[in-house]
């Protein structure tokens, strides 16, 4: 911030209130419609399911995850 200070230390400028309704460009520069989202996509349950089974039988996680599943409070070695 100090930096930023001593840049704008060098420019004689002031600062003027205009009321949203009358700053026209600045409104039209922020409802610009190329900034809206192109597209929007949602992960269904399946993926998750599958995501879920891919753990369950992997030889190294399956254990952990099946341990984890049973909610036991079990000493893990």
């Amino acid at each position: 911030m100090a930096r930023w200070l001593s840049f704008f230390a060098e420019y004689n400028f002031r600062f003027e209130y205009k009321p949203g309704k009358l700053n026209v460009l600045a409104d039209a520069l922020s409802r610009r419609p190329d900034y809206e989202l192109a597209h929007i996509s949602q992960v269904t349950t399946d993926l998750y399911d599958c995501i879920g089974l891919g753990y369950r039988n992997d030889a190294s996680l399956g254990p952990l995850v099946r341990f984890l599943a049973a909610g036991s409070d079990v000493k893990v070695e």
